[in-house]
């Protein structure tokens, strides 16, 4: 494969060539120079022509999926649990997601291992943080570990691989990094549209191309489920359909503490496991948003009420956890730029979730992963704001969103007794109808 230029040295060389042109503007060839030497720049650098958004367009997972869990360890070293308590953690995955899906999907599961892997564990350890994972351990990885497992068990006839390493793991110890998805995911990047389903060469020459993720044996379900989604999302022209939701580079930088996933979770908060992989350790991993479960198809069109920009209309949302309809609101800004409303009440696996109410979840699709996909609306600013987000009738320090450049206001009006929220989606002018003449106080996120 020819490998492009980096992209400094490509614009250092480029600005030269704009100059000669400048200095040419009236000669043709000139112009012809330029247009040549800005496609030179720009189509093959990854992921800056193919890709402009960092999202895949969502897919439909239904149905049966099979997941293989491949229990490897490492020569000397006791894993921290035994088969039988990986087994019962897998099973709380697969409840997890199966309710995250309303039903829609169902994991079929196997297991193999444990499997003593050829070197010590320290040829095979990586980074805790995303920018610093070495690819090369990660391959190595799939290959001793996927090499061992196909003895006993066709590859080829599941959906999503997920290795456990044997070994008490923290950031820096242990296997370094407590989980990861590898493929999509770690072997290729996931940014600038570079992301792809990688094929590693087994031992005796087999191909492997499937979906991957790894965990160590103590990582919590919510690290395992949060990847298991990217995998079942799989990848498309060159993006992943569901994307991390957190950011890469507080999650990479060695100053902030990392023993919980919250401080990295700025944008999105609680409200998506996608940003933040558990709440509490002794507790299940908080749900997918409508975002992400849209993504995977687990919300159905019918289920979801548009509403123009400009236009006014009240509704009633059935609570997320339910399933039920409708279940989200829809604002389209611009071509990949949306609000999502949702009703988060603490029912089934929204039970785990700081607050209840209505959620505003800000879309912009053209932006990278890790860098605010999603951003969640706060009611609530200050510390904790994103905990505190929930838009409540008549309480909170913010009474209603008021998206400013959109022209656009939502605000939460009533509290069924089924747990239903009753809203309205209108225009600045037309906010005082539902909300009163003191409509003003208390204003949305001016």
């Amino acid at each position: 494969m020819v490998q492009s230029r980096p992209l400094c040295v490509r614009l250092v060389v480029s600005c030269s060539q704009l100059e000669r042109a400048r200095k040419n503007r009236g000669n043709h060839g000139s112009v012809r120079l330029l247009v040549l030497f800005l496609a030179w720049i720009f189509l093959p650098f990854p992921g800056l022509a193919p890709a402009l958004a960092g999202v895949a367009a969502p897919v439909n997972i239904a149905g049966p999926q099979r997941l293989l869990i491949v229990a490897v360890r490492f020569p000397g070293i006791q894993p921290a649990l035994d088969l039988a308590q990986i087994r019962a953690k897998v099973e709380r995955v697969k409840r997890y997601v199966e309710e995250s899906a309303y039903g829609k999907m169902k994991l079929e599961t196997d297991m193999v291992g444990w499997y003593e892997l050829p070197a010590p564990l320290d040829e095979y350890t990586v980074s805790p943080y995303n920018y610093k994972v070495d690819r090369a351990r990660v391959r190595r990885l799939l290959v001793d570990a996927l090499s061992a497992a196909s003895r006993d068990a066709d590859l080829d006839k599941y959906r999503v691989v997920w290795i456990v390493v044997g070994v008490r793991t923290a950031p820096g110890e242990g296997y370094g990094m407590i989980a990861y998805a590898a493929n999509p995911g770690m072997l290729s990047g996931v940014r600038f549209g570079r992301v792809r389903m990688e094929t590693i060469e087994l031992q005796g020459g087999r191909p492997f191309s499937g979906a991957a993720i790894v965990s160590a044996d103590n990582a919590h379900m919510g690290h395992a489920a949060h990847d298991l989604l990217h995998a079942l999302g799989g990848v498309q022209d060159g993006q992943r359909v569901v994307p991390d939701l957190y950011d890469y580079d507080r999650q990479s930088d060695p100053r902030i503490l990392h023993d919980s996933p919250a401080p990295f979770a700025i944008h999105a908060g609680p409200w998506d496991i996608m940003s933040q992989h558990f709440i509490a350790r002794d507790k299940a991993p908080p749900p997918p948003s409508s975002f992400t479960r849209l993504q995977l198809g687990w919300i159905d069109a019918g289920q979801v009420v548009t509403v123009g920009r400009g236009d006014t209309r009240e509704i009633t949302l059935r609570p997320l956890a339910s399933g039920g309809s409708p279940l989200v609101v829809r604002v389209p800004l611009a071509p990949q730029r949306f609000l999502l409303v949702e009703n988060r009440q603490k029912i089934r696996g929204d039970a785990v979730l700081p607050a209840s109410g209505l959620l505003v979840l800000e879309v912009d699709l053209t932006r990278e992963e890790g860098s605010a996909i999603v951003k969640v609306a706060s009611a609530n600013p200050g510390s904790n704001e994103r905990d505190r987000a929930p838009f409540v009738p008549g309480a909170g320090a913010r009474r209603y969103y008021h998206n400013e450049e959109a022209g656009v206001v939502i605000a939460p009006l009533a509290m069924e007794a089924s747990g239903a929220l009753r809203l309205v989606v209108t225009v600045p002018d037309r906010l005082p109808e539902f909300l009163g003449a003191g409509a003003q106080k208390g204003r949305g996120n001016d």
